[in-house]
């Protein structure tokens, strides 16, 4: 009999546990096709203490649970390195994710990107939109390339926001 009272109390615990899992959602990331929810996937795989990852292209909405605010935490930053961005929250609560960016002010001609998630030719089209008076070329092969624009004094910042606001990211060269 106390064998099952102490298994009955580590199940409430267990699943007390489970209760506090966080619910993280990641809106507005670009998601134009199926390759972009596999690289989610992909991303989110690595991670011990993701479940339940879900995209929902139409609404560009990432969602998974995680098991505490470090898994949190790692799981944002593998979407981060593979490339998507978007406005994060666990349990409703605002995260920010963390990505290096250069000093506000400072310009260049050219403005290379790294690792930002570029799958298909939607990718490029929705990227070539955002910099419509720039010139802009990709370099590498896979879902993961670099990207340069070319402009008249760009800010190396702003170009970065603007890929941001567009749910792709990289790290500014």
């Amino acid at each position: 009999m106390r064998g099952w009272i102490l298994c009955g109390i580590a199940c409430l615990f267990l699943s007390a546990g489970q209760a506090q899992a966080g619910k993280v959602e990641v809106k507005n990331v670009h998601l134009c096709c199926g390759m972009c929810v596999q690289g989610v996937a992909k991303a989110l795989k690595t991670v011990d203490g993701v479940a339940d990852a879900k995209c929902d292209q139409k609404a560009k909405t990432v969602t998974f649970s995680t098991k505490d605010e470090k898994t949190t935490a790692a799981a944002l930053k593998a979407l981060v390195e593979a490339g998507y961005f978007g406005a994060a929250s666990d349990d409703g609560k605002e995260v920010k994710l963390e990505t290096p960016a250069p000093k506000a002010g400072e310009k260049a001609d050219e403005v290379t990107i790294k690792g930002v998630h570029v799958c298909c030719a939607m990718c490029k089209k929705a990227i070539g939109a955002l910099f419509a008076d720039a010139k802009v070329t990709y370099t590498g092969t896979g879902a993961i390339q670099d990207v340069k624009v070319s402009g008249k004094a760009l800010e190396k910042a702003g170009v970065l926001q603007t890929l941001q606001k567009a749910g792709f990211t990289g790290k500014v060269e």
